[in-house]
């Protein structure tokens, strides 16, 4: 066997070959793989719908309150072929290339799902805030703090990428860890307002409604689920929520403005339960003031294990990814999981919850709101003609229900799950533009 010839045995892709490691077997490269097979493309075809156009690890020196700190990150651009590479900056200490990878693949997933000219880019860098603290001599939670140091790294950041983003090659957006004041530092780098988009309110091209558009457009795609999948009217029905974020606060909002009973939340500081609906109006003024919504007074002390083990109607883990697992999903009571974190569920936890016949919305249409948004943003940004809030979470409960519609019936013609059909149409239009341009 010739050196190249045990190369491919051991790694199987090109791009693991360059790299000397083999990527994990993630939800997004199963699931795409069934979907070229059962297209009929060839493995090399598959390979390079699943693998990644560029992948750039770097450090940043920091200057951050008289101490110089590097941080360790890296770029995932995964496909343009439909847009420009599109996706957040993510600061967390568990940051890998892997994981940034499977989140930039899921933004091209996502984004084709819900037909929207963007392909799927990420950023990760590793920001350990615990570390932080130490280094600094600070106790936690310090609020003030945590904003100097997100600052600082985006800003660096900014700087080292401004040209990437100038060209829009690469256009960012908010995610775990960063949000609008992050934002305007790049736009601060670039003087452009289509380099970034989740821009603050009032800086050049910001877009109104932006900020509650991924809770928003989750909140409607619950609503459909529980008719379409439950054959369950909103009003009276009952759901839980991981996550009382930026995501978690205007979904949980929007879900009891159409009659749902949003009965507990969790975040990663406590959680809360009332049977007969939380106040959410009364929590978001806790939230505001303590940062949690551990402590609310309107209900009981709820956990995590609690909360998913919760007799709901839906169940949304709005907070990290891979909390649903091959052990967690045998736990679930819920009839129906919408997902609106990025990967919440795992390869193993979707296989069980597909056994005990619970319904999934895959991410890739239930938390699109934002990259739908985002592509609002984006090209009024260019044109300078700017949506009202409403034109823009109309449009974002449109593309949503669209695709979702079309994705329930490719489910039930084809007797296979609704992640699967999302997962296969968004990699066939991924695939015929490739086609199309000659990318493949």
């Amino acid at each position: 066997m010739t050196d190249r010839e045990q190369l491919d045995a051991e790694f199987g892709s090109e791009m693991e070959i360059v790299l000397q490691t083999k990527q994990p077997l993630t939800r997004s490269v199963q699931l795409m793989q069934r979907a070229g097979a059962k297209m009929g493309l060839k493995q090399d075809e598959i390979n390079e719908l699943i693998s990644p156009q560029q992948l750039i690890v770097f450090r940043i020196p920091c200057k951050i309150l008289g101490k110089v700190v590097n941080f360790w990150g890296c770029l995932a651009l995964h496909n343009s072929a439909r847009g420009p590479f599109k996706g957040g900056i993510r600061l967390a200490p568990d940051i890998t290339i892997w994981e940034t990878t499977e989140l930039a693949r899921l933004m091209t997933l996502k984004c084709a799902a819900c037909d929207v000219e963007f392909g799927g880019g990420k950023t990760g860098i590793r920001v350990d805030m615990a570390a932080m603290y130490k280094l600094f001599g600070r106790q936690p939670r310090d609020l003030e703090f945590e904003k100097i140091i997100s600052l600082d790294a985006v800003e660096y950041y900014s700087q080292s990428f401004r040209d990437v983003f100038s060209s829009h090659i690469y256009v960012p957006a908010p995610d775990m860890g960063t949000g609008p004041d992050e934002m305007a530092f790049i736009y601060n780098e670039t003087l452009d307002p289509a380099s970034v988009t989740g821009k603050p309110e009032g800086t050049h091209g910001w877009l109104p409604g932006r900020r509650e558009s991924t809770g928003v457009g989750c909140a409607y795609i619950a609503c459909r689920a529980m008719c379409e999948l439950l054959d369950r009217d909103p009003e009276g029905a009952t759901v839980a929520i991981q996550g009382f974020g930026n995501v978690g606060r205007p979904l949980a909002q929007s879900l009891v403005e159409e009659g749902v009973k949003v009965v507990g939340i969790t975040d990663l500081y406590g959680g809360v339960y009332n049977a007969d609906g939380l106040d959410i109006e009364g929590l978001l003024e806790h939230y505001a003031e303590h940062a949690t919504v551990g402590g609310f007074a309107g209900g009981r002390p709820l956990s995590n294990e609690e909360l998913f083990a919760l007799q709901v109607d839906v169940l949304i883990p709005a907070a990290a990814g891979d909390v649903i697992t091959e052990q967690t999903a045998h736990d679930i009571n819920a009839r129906c999981i919408v997902e609106a974190a990025n990967m919440p569920t795992t390869v193993g936890g979707m296989e069980v919850l597909k056994e005990r016949q619970i319904q999934v919305v895959p991410d890739i249409l239930a938390n699109a709101g934002g990259v739908i948004a985002s592509m609002l943003e984006y090209s009024s940004s260019l044109s300078a003609i700017k949506p009202s809030k409403e034109e823009v979470l109309a449009t974002v409960c449109k593309k949503i229900e669209e695709n979702f519609e079309l994705a329930v019936q490719m489910a039930r013609s084809e007797q296979i799950s609704i992640v699967e059909a999302a997962v296969g149409i968004a990699t066939k239009r991924v695939y015929d533009v490739m086609k199309h341009r000659r990318m493949l």
